[in-house]
């Protein structure tokens, strides 16, 4: 450019002098762009799109904080910017070796006669060349090593053909799936995609959780089978992508963080890795096809048309439950029965806001409850009940509200008597042998309380589920003051809450132990079912354990 050094460099294309040559995120586009030819077409918003990997960092970020990167970017406020992301503490990192492929130089070369750097190559992730797949090599130009505000052009002697790569594999598989990890990195760089929210990702894997049949319920993910299936997947590449494992484990445990509650954000690889992982995944919504599904409610316009995109699944009673929400508010169940493979009728779990002004329209025109629930499509009696959750006033009453009008009249009572059979000169039933019949009551209390004890995992001890295994719910405390040694029996058996905490604690404890998992005290609390306010109890519990465990092995 004929100027003698970087700090001329830099005060004639940024107007300043000390202005840091950054890889990935730099500063004063704005000023950059200001410098630049009239008619260039380079405006400072376009380098930030096209020329840094500004998209790249953003691709996960709620809208709020692109907007501010990018204002940063443009002004030249960039102390602090990848703290700022939620970057810094990640392992993964940034490159500090700028890298090339050579068959990309040799195109470059025959098109252009000249060389430059191609930024999806300076992606973390990114080891491989999304075009060629062959691997990436390390040029001469290290980032940590050079002047702050110096610029190097890719040339023959920043990109030597004898460079080292920076993946040194030549196994087939492994290259392919580490290209496609590049072609989903490149992908983010150059369409980010609409923001979304922190909490807005966690609702969409969790979602995606639910179709490939990783959820224990509604809000619980089954984490062993989540980290054993992805391991799985990613089993070739995890060990050369950069910072991701801690041995066996996932370093900081991400992967189980990245589906919990947000509580700050993720890096975009440990992102690409997740949804490579759900895109090659058999997902459990195809029981009932592909979505979008056919939305029922009768009050809707798009009745009947395949607009239902949210779906989640739960199990019930040996077969599997899809809940499909329709926009227009609209929920219905569809049941899978997997040992036929056939999907039930739909079966209606609400309406949503369209009920109430269409139930009050046909109450005001005069409509029947049968023709009113024909045209809901629903039972009359739930038509009855919806318009009491509604408030809504009707000529209809409930059952129970009939029962609840008052005794009957004295003359029909007395017709009732009337018309009572007489009783028959059979003799009543021998009265029970209490004594008896409490002995044999306390032995079936035991038992009982010996089967709960072994199932597995553990049930708290208590009456309810000794009368439930044994007996009908209520049926020992109706009898208590007839059955004394029974009662003394259920008190000596019967578990209090902490007693139950201690002994679940344990268990898991055990469990977890053999199979290898990490004994953190919040992972224990977690599987336990109980809070934080449990942790020290946590704590003493695996202390014991540990030390009962060295001693065995001593």
């Amino acid at each position: 450019m004929g100027v003698p050094s970087s700090i001329h460099t830099m005060e004639a294309l940024y107007g300043q002098r000390l202005v840091v040559a950054s890889l990935d995120l730099p500063g004063h586009l704005g000023a950059l762009a200001d410098h630049l030819p009239p008619g260039a077409g380079w405006i400072a918003l376009r380098m930030a799109n096209e020329l840094t990997l500004l998209p790249y960092y953003t691709a996960f970020q709620p809208a709020a904080v692109r907007r501010q990167a990018c204002g940063a970017m443009l002004q030249g406020q960039m102390d602090g910017l990848m703290m700022r992301l939620g970057m810094a503490t990640f392992r993964a990192g940034r490159v500090t070796t700028l890298r090339f492929c050579a068959s990309c130089l040799r195109h470059m070369h025959g098109q252009y006669e000249e060389y430059y750097w191609r930024r999806d190559h300076q992606l973390p992730g990114v080891l491989v060349c999304p075009d060629h797949g062959c691997p990436l090599q390390a040029s001469a130009v290290s980032l940590t090593e050079r002047g702050r505000h110096i610029y190097v052009a890719a040339d023959g002697q920043a990109c030597p053909r004898n460079a080292p790569v920076v993946v040194s594999t030549r196994n087939d598989g492994v290259l392919a799936d580490l290209q496609r990890l590049a072609m989903a990195s490149r992908a983010l760089l150059e369409d980010p995609g609409p923001a979304r929210p922190l909490n807005g990702w966690t609702a969409h894997y969790r979602q995606e959780l639910q179709r490939a049949g990783l959820m224990h319920s509604a809000r619980r993910v089954d984490q062993r089978q989540l980290a054993e299936r992805f391991h799985h997947h990613h089993r070739r590449v995890l060990g050369h992508l950069p910072g991701l494992m801690a041995g066996k484990h996932f370093n900081g445990d991400w992967l189980p963080a990245m589906v919990r509650k947000p509580r700050g954000a993720f890096h975009p690889l440990q992102h690409v890795l997740l949804q490579d992982f759900f895109d090659h995944q058999d997902t459990q919504a195809e029981l009932f096809g592909a979505g979008p599904w056919l939305c029922v409610n009768p009050l809707a316009q798009h009745v009947g048309k395949a607009v239902v995109s949210t779906v989640t699944l739960h199990r019930n009673h040996g077969h599997r439950v899809g809940v499909f929400t329709c926009d227009c508010g609209y929920v219905y169940t569809r049941s899978c029965f997997e040992d036929s493979g056939t999907a039930g009728p739909p079966r209606f779990q609400a309406y949503g806001p369209l009920l109430a002004s269409a139930l009050s329209d046909m109450i005001m025109c005069g409509n029947s409850l049968r023709a009113t629930a024909k045209h809901l499509q629903l039972d009359p009696k739930t038509v009855v009940k919806l318009a009491g959750d509604l408030a809504i006033d009707t000529p209809w009453k409930r059952r129970a509200e009939v029962k609840q009008q008052g005794p009957l009249r004295p003359r029909m009572a007395t017709n009732l008597r009337q018309r009572r059979p007489a009783k028959s000169g059979r003799r009543s039933r021998q009265p029970s042998n209490w004594p008896e019949r409490d002995r044999q009551v306390s032995r079936q209390v035991l038992r009982a309380a010996n089967e709960i004890r072994r199932q597995k995992p553990p049930v708290r001890v208590c009456a309810l589920q000794i009368e439930r295994r044994t007996w009908n719910r209520g049926w020992l405390n109706k009898r208590a003051s007839k059955l004394p040694k029974a009662m003394r029996c259920l008190r000596a058996v019967a578990e209090s809450v902490p007693q139950f905490q201690r002994r679940r604690i344990g268990w898991v404890i055990h469990q977890m132990d053999l199979a290898n998992e990490s004994l953190r005290i919040w992972r224990i609390l977690r599987k336990a079912g109980l809070r934080s306010q449990h942790a020290e109890l946590v704590a003493t519990l695996l202390a014991e354990h540990l030390e009962s465990k060295r001693k065995l092995m001593a």
